[in-house]
């Protein structure tokens, strides 16, 4: 063979191997490429790149100086764009979604009667309540209404980790924290339900709540009343229980709800027979027995549990159960910051949320709009780099205990913020 017969021979190989001659993969190749999320890959037959430029059509090939074909692969997508194929892929992103704040308002008798009952609280709302809140990441806050040291018959002190001191000896104003308030007040069983209502705006004598219990309350909270009293002097008259809950729902400001809209539970610790078994709680459902019928009445309109005061061994289940009941039925909050990707930036104009009704498959989609004033059903609106969900969304959320929302993002889904 001559040398010119072995050139032209080789001519088509050595144009497959680019401008520098060395060995490359040419149109059966695969390119992998990274963004933002997953990696994705291009089979170059399927979407040709050309100039740089992703077409979405067959590849296509360009002819190089010398006439013969030399394959083009152009560059890479940007990144946070996943397919290249014509067709956007959108990323996804969990956001750190939690639940609305619980406000949990212990409400103490604390006259001679109520020894046992008080070290067994003293002893277990550290433990068995505030410790199981604390690991399930509920935004929570504990307010305690009682006499505080010294008492003029008994008192109550809470310790460290949730107030600010180890009651050894008790400072002389409550070692209150973010988590923990402590409302000074002296109440028996006689006029239990009507101190829950009186101190609502009655200053406290330390000076920590000038306008009453109500400025420890914060606002879009859920609240959770447990009532401990051995209710030997409170009326056995359930109608009282009904104006008591009134009463409650038109203080002002309402934070325990409205008539009709309800927004506390109440739970009541007092002197009634043991269930079966001894450790659990009678239900709403249950029959009203033993001391107090006003103040259990709260409870069953209320759907809260009632248990026995003589109990005080089971404090410690009781509190949590409690504390795991607030965790299972506090629902998610309807708003939460846009959230960071691993690299880029998101366009806020390209997010919806995927909505999976009790948690699995298959997604529901909420599209955003404008703002409130625009709200549809099953939309969400952007604030301050914060999504929020419309009206109608939010319901359906709160709920569904085992919703669960992601953020999609990075494609044109046709929002127009100019409305």
């Amino acid at each position: 063979m001559s040398r010119l017969e072995a050139l032209l021979l080789c001519a088509p190989l050595l144009a497959a191997c680019g401008d520098s001659g060395r060995p490359q993969d040419t149109a059966n190749a695969t390119l992998t490429t990274s963004g933002p999320g997953p990696t994705s890959t291009v089979d170059p037959t399927d979407g040709a790149v050309t100039d740089g430029t992703t077409t979405g059509e067959p590849t296509t090939s360009t002819t190089s100086t010398s006439g013969l074909p030399k394959l083009d692969l152009g560059a890479q997508p940007d990144q946070g764009e996943m397919a290249t194929t014509g067709e956007c892929a959108a990323q996804m992103l969990e956001p750190q979604v939690q639940s609305i704040g619980v406000d949990i308002v212990v409400v103490v008798d604390t006259s001679n009667s109520m020894q046992a009952a008080i070290a067994a609280v003293e002893t277990s709302i550290n433990n068995d309540f505030a410790a199981i809140l604390g690991a399930s990441n509920v935004d929570y806050r504990v307010i305690v209404m009682g006499d505080y040291p010294p008492g003029e018959q008994l008192d109550i002190c809470i310790s460290a980790p949730l107030s600010g001191t180890d009651c050894n000896p008790p400072p002389a104003v409550p070692a209150v924290t973010e988590r923990y308030k402590h409302y000074d007040g002296i109440t028996g069983s006689g006029g239990f339900l009507a101190s829950i209502l009186a101190w609502y705006t009655a200053p406290d004598p330390h000076g920590l709540a000038p306008n009453g219990y109500r400025d420890f309350l914060r606002d879009g909270t859920r609240k959770v009343i447990l009532a401990m009293t051995d209710g030997t002097s409170a009326s056995n008259t359930d109608a009282d229980g009904d104006a008591f809950d009134a009463a409650l729902l038109a203080l002002d400001p309402p934070h325990f709800g409205t008539p009709g809209a309800r927004d506390y539970v109440f739970h009541t610790i007092i002197t009634m027979g043991a269930n079966n078994p001894p450790d659990a709680p009678w239900l709403p459902g249950d029959p009203l027995q033993g001391e107090g019928d006003s103040i259990q009445r709260v409870s069953v309109i209320s759907g809260g549990w009632r248990f026995p005061l003589s109990q005080t061994d089971a404090f410690d289940v009781l509190f949590q159960e409690i504390a795991k009941d607030v965790v299972m039925t506090t629902p998610i909050a309807c708003s939460f910051p846009i959230p960071e990707p691993p690299m880029g930036t998101i366009d806020p104009n390209t997010i919806e949320i995927d909505y999976q009704v009790g948690g699995v498959p298959p997604v529901k989609a909420f599209h955003q709009v404008v703002d409130l004033a625009a709200c549809e059903a099953d939309a969400f609106y952007i604030e301050n780099a914060t999504v929020i969900l419309c009206p109608d969304a939010c319901a359906q959320v709160q709920a569904d205990p085992a919703a669960k929302l992601d953020v999609r993002y990075g494609c044109d889904v046709g929002f127009d913020p100019a409305g």
